[in-house]
């Protein structure tokens, strides 16, 4: 299995920032077993990287590897929308 690297833009410490790291990192436990890399951005702080990236609301997942780069954008709540943007099938969890 290749290692997932993702990076997820959020504002501060916002509920939905908040919920959103909380949600990535809780599906990536389950799911990735340790196989993932993620860096929390948080626009506040690193305006360019923002800006960069093209982010234009947030939170924004993007996932870099394995390619192809695929983006989440806005809330991470929806565990089929998440799954979906970390490269993982529904078939696969349990």
């Amino acid at each position: 299995m290749s290692m997932h690297e993702f990076q997820l833009f959020i504002n501060g410490h916002s509920l939905n920032s908040i919920e959103a790291v909380d949600t990535l990192l809780k599906k990536c436990k389950e799911n990735l077993n340790g196989n993932y890399k993620l860096e929390i951005i948080d626009i506040q702080e690193n305006p360019d990287r923002a800006e960069e990236a093209g982010i234009i609301a947030i939170p924004t997942l993007i996932r870099m590897k394995p390619t192809p780069i695929n983006r989440i954008i806005g809330a991470l709540n929806v565990r089929s929308r998440v799954l979906a943007g970390l490269g993982i099938s529904s078939m696969h969890t349990v």
